[in-house]
Order: C-alpha cells, then sequence, then structure tokens
C-alpha cells in the first residue's frame, strides 16, 4: 500500500452487506491511510437485520472487534424497502452451499450493534418504483451516527469521510437532521451510472432504492463524489484475483481466506445468472480506494441530478458530462480508476484480516 505521512483519515462506512460491502469492509479496516470510526447499515440487499447481522460477522471474521455498528434505515425515504436475494443470497451474504458464509459472532466477542428498533417490512425488487407509505422512518441510528462523526471531526480537526454503499437513505436523513455537519464531512458514495445501469435501463441499484435520498444528497451542498458503475465494473473478480485470494500458503488457503475465495465464489456465480457476467464487479470497494488513494482515479467535477417522478427512469443519476445545462457543478464523478492498483490494495487489507482473524484459531 502507498506510504503516508498524514495522519489517517477518519472514515465512516455506511453499507448494506453484501459481498462486495463485506470487502469495502475489510478495505476500510485494515487500510493504514484509514481509521475507521464505526458502521451504519441501511436496507438494501436485504433487510436491515440481516445486513446489520453480516456486519457484525465480517467484523468477527475479519479481526476487527471494536468497530461499532449501528443499526440505521430499514426502508426508503418515500418508498417501500426492496432485497437483492437474487444476487446475495437470502441473508444477504450466502455461501456457495446456501446459507450465511461466516458464522455466528460469539458472546462476549465485543461486536454489537446499537439497535434502532423496527423497521419497514421487506418487498420484492419488482416494486422498486413505487413509491409507497411504509412504517415511519427510524432516526436513532441516524443521531448516533451523527455524534460519532461529529466527535471525529471535532477530535481531529478535519473532515470525517462517509463513505456510503448502499442506499444513501442515512446519509439524506443525517444531512437533514443535522445540516450543520455538512461543513465536517465528504461524502464518497458507489452509485449511479453514466449510461446503462443494472437494475434498470439507466438506473443502478443503490440509487434506484432510494431515489429521493439520493435526491437530497446531491442538493445539499455536501462534498460529493461518486463512483458509477462504469468504474466499478472495471473491478472484475478474475481468475488470476481469486488465486491470490486463497494466497500461497504450504498448507493451503486459511479458513479465512478460503472463506473470501467461497464469497467471491457465490458472488461470480449469481452475477453470471443474472446479468451474464463472466467475472463479477466488486463495486464498492472501489468507493473505500478513493478515500484511500484519490491519485488512482481519473474524475471531472460535474453536475449530478437524480431523476425521482420517471416510472422509467426513477434513480437514474442525470450527470452533465458535456456541461450544457449551464447548472452548477455538484460532485466530483469518477470516471476511471487504476485497476491494478485498486487490487493490490484489497489484497493487502484480506492479508492483513487473515492474520488477525479468529477463523484461523479453530
Amino acid at each position: 500500500m502507498p506510504q503516508s505521512t498524514h495522519p489517517p483519515t477518519p472514515v465512516w462506512l455506511d453499507c448494506d452487506p453484501g459481498h462486495d460491502d463485506a470487502i469495502a469492509i475489510l478495505l476500510a479496516g485494515y487500510s493504514p491511510q484509514l481509521h475507521l470510526l464505526g458502521i451504519s447499515t441501511v436496507a438494501g440487499n436485504q433487510s436491515v437485520e440481516k445486513v446489520t447481522e453480516n456486519a457484525r460477522r465480517v467484523l468477527y471474521a475479519a479481526g476487527l472487534a471494536g468497530v461499532e455498528v449501528v443499526q440505521g434505515q430499514g426502508r426508503p425515504v418515500m418508498r417501500d424497502p426492496v432485497a437483492c436475494a437474487e444476487i446475495h443470497g437470502d441473508s444477504g451474504l450466502d455461501g456457495p452451499s446456501g446459507g450465511p458464509l461466516l458464522p455466528p459472532v460469539p458472546v462476549g466477542a465485543g461486536i454489537g450493534p446499537h439497535s434502532t428498533g423496527p423497521t419497514g417490512a421487506r418487498c420484492t425488487d419488482t416494486d422498486i418504483s413505487a413509491p409507497a407509505a411504509a412504517g415511519p422512518l427510524q432516526p436513532r441510528g441516524v443521531v448516533v451516527m451523527a455524534e460519532r462523526i461529529a466527535a471525529a471531526a471535532a477530535q481531529r480537526a478535519q473532515r470525517v469521510h462517509v463513505v456510503a454503499t448502499g442506499a444513501l437513505t442515512n446519509v439524506a436523513l443525517l444531512l437533514t437532521l443535522f445540516p450543520e455537519i455538512v461543513d465536517r464531512i465528504e461524502i464518497v458514495f458507489m452509485g449511479g451510472a453514466l449510461g446503462t445501469g443494472n437494475t434498470g435501463p439507466s438506473t443502478e441499484f443503490n440509487i434506484q432504492v432510494d431515489p429521493e435520498a439520493a435526491a437530497m444528497v446531491m442538493r445539499s451542498g455536501a462534498r460529493i463524489t461518486m463512483v458509477p458503475l462504469e468504474v466499478t465494473h472495471t473491478a472484475l473478480v478474475g481468475p488470476e484475483v481469486a488465486t491470490a485470494v486463497l494466497g500461497a500458503a504450504p498448507g493451503g488457503a486459511t479458513p479465512f481466506r478460503q472463506a473470501m475465495h467461497d464469497l467471491l465464489h457465490f458472488f461470480a456465480k449469481t452475477y453470471k445468472e443474472v446479468f451474464d457476467f463472466v467475472h463479477p464487479p466488486l463495486h464498492d470497494p472501489c468507493a473505500v480506494a478513493y478515500v484511500i488513494d484519490r491519485s488512482l482515479f481519473k474524475a471531472s467535477h460535474l453536475r449530478v441530478d437524480v431523476e425521482t417522478h420517471s416510472v422509467l427512469s426513477a434513480g437514474q443519476t442525470v450527470t452533465d458530462l458535456r456541461r450544457t445545462t449551464g447548472r452548477a457543478p455538484n460532485a466530483t464523478v469518477c470516471l476511471a480508476m487504476d485497476v491494478a492498483a485498486f487490487w493490490r490494495l484489497v489484497l493487502d487489507a484480506i492479508a492483513a484480516a487473515d492474520a488477525r482473524s479468529p477463523l484461523n484459531n479453530n
């Protein structure tokens, strides 16, 4: 990993684990350039209860005890919650044999969620474009998130990077309930598409899940970086990467490395079945990599607006690539990434986690 004389950048990770979110957690937790303050969860790849449990299991498996997990919103701002079981399985983090990939967190392991109470009901992805009046939003998780971020920003006298790898519901509520925090954070989110989407002709899943929240974030005046599909679709898990994840130990792969390999194998299988990808793209760690070393990315400051009304394209990130609208730029948009350097970061993080994983002690 690149060395730096600067203090580690404080990071808050907002996610919905999720196979690629799991690798994003490892990267945020084991990059020397970052200090992972905590994790908040949001409904997306599965229900918020399931993704919260997945975040806890990833932290335990990776030897990252002590990182706080805050359960966030279980439904979008104005729409019913959705899930992506066809990609991530019923648990949200399934393994090749079915069922959860990682073992439960033992009692006393020091990893416990800050629960925020009941959330909305699950609905299928076929309802993704239909606004609905689900149960009330639960802001308590966002309150905890705001407290931790504000304390860290004050202590370090530097902005906290909020890295969002799921729907932007928590981030939108954070900015709405605590508008003063806008000057203390920089938001980097994985989501959106400049052209072709993945869960719609022009829409990407994270933004399509909660377009109203995404629109609120884009209008907030915060410092924002968007890492769209055009970038993440270059982070493909090919055979060389899969082999490197297993490692080259004479006695074979450790239990932790085998679990990470199984994670990628499941992800590859579902991506082939659903999207006909030969190799799956590892979306979410790309956003973390941007915070680690933004010199790995080609980017441009552009205007991004989010469509919220169209039945055909609700959730589309309308990006003024040619600056034809005259509207002021509001986001740094990543356009390309040094893929080889990205994989070096990821593989280094996996190696660091492997050295501390309690899975290897059994």
